[in-house]
């Protein structure tokens, strides 16, 4: 689950955007489109990053005594970093708008994404709002590197370095690598709020 990463960075990077942005896109259209703009989330993390995490607990011992921590292989040099804005396009419509970093560690890769939405709201009647939603990741695929596997007599092999010392077949545990699409972090929502 992403972490907030607090007031004081969120205002920093989207002052930052919002600074930069005339410089880059200096059409009078684009500063007003920015205008409308408010930030919905500044964090680190996804739910790609927490599967890694995930699979990065534990380790096992090589045939010598040495010891494999996994994290030391799942470990990420910069986070997972997701900016995502909302700008109002009309009363009770706007998109979401955003970029995941990505990250990578020694054995996977998140890929940078696009994050592409929209907000429906209306008031159905006094006190009574429906909102409709959606988002859509552009990207963000998690992939999964093997290791070579010494096995002695049976020669070095391709493996599944999480499950290199399990009682798979090597070329079995190749089957468990984590492949996920960045698309299945899609998601649409219909939330219905009464005020009383």
């Amino acid at each position: 689950m992403p972490r907030p990463l607090g007031a004081l960075p969120a205002r920093l990077v989207l002052g930052a955007v919002l600074a930069a942005a005339p410089a880059v896109l200096p059409h009078p259209a684009a500063a007003e489109f920015l205008d409308h703009s408010h930030l919905l989330d500044l964090s680190d993390g996804s739910d790609r990053a927490a599967r890694v995490r995930t699979a990065s607990r534990g380790g096992y011992a090589l045939s010598d005594g040495r010891p494999i921590r996994l994290r030391d292989w799942y470990e990420p040099g910069l986070p997972d970093l997701t900016l995502r804005l909302m700008t109002e396009m009309s009363d009770g419509v706007g998109i979401t708008w955003g970029v995941s970093t990505g990250e990578t560690g020694r054995k996977y890769r998140i890929a940078p994404a696009l994050h592409l939405g929209f907000v429906l709201q209306d008031e159905l009647f006094e006190n009574a709002l429906l909102t409709f939603s959606g988002s859509a990741l552009l990207g963000g695929d998690l992939t999964e590197r093997s290791c070579m596997g010494d096995y002695g007599e049976f020669g070095a092999m391709a493996v599944n370095c999480r499950l290199a010392a399990t009682i798979l077949p090597p070329e079995e545990t190749l089957d468990y690598l984590l492949d996920r699409s960045g698309w299945h972090s899609s998601w649409l929502a219909v939330q219905f709020e009464y005020k009383f």
